[in-house]
């Protein structure tokens, strides 16, 4: 009996030629493809082994939350230029 597993999901996702070429240099250090990473991370995933990062806690998402709170903020467009700017990238 063979404990061979088959692997027959395929799982892809697109980044930009910058983000993938800096991931596969950052992951060569460490002897790892990107493949192999991912792979990884989904096996941790599905153990139930990660935890997930909240980016509303980062120190960058903390410090503009501040500055909306005591209106340290200025006004770039109406919600009507925010909302054509989504219908633009919908587009796309």
């Amino acid at each position: 009996m063979s404990t061979k597993l088959i692997k027959d999901k395929t799982v892809s996702t697109r980044v930009t030629a910058d983000i993938s070429e800096r991931a596969k240099n950052n992951l060569a250090k460490q002897g790892l493809t990107i493949s192999e990473y991912i792979r990884l991370s989904l096996v941790k995933a599905a153990n139930n082994e990660v935890r997930l990062v909240s980016f509303l806690d980062s120190t960058e998402a903390l410090a503009a939350k501040r500055e909306a709170e005591t209106g340290q903020v200025k006004t770039i467009g109406t919600l009507s230029d925010f909302d054509n700017w989504i219908d633009k990238l919908d587009e796309n």
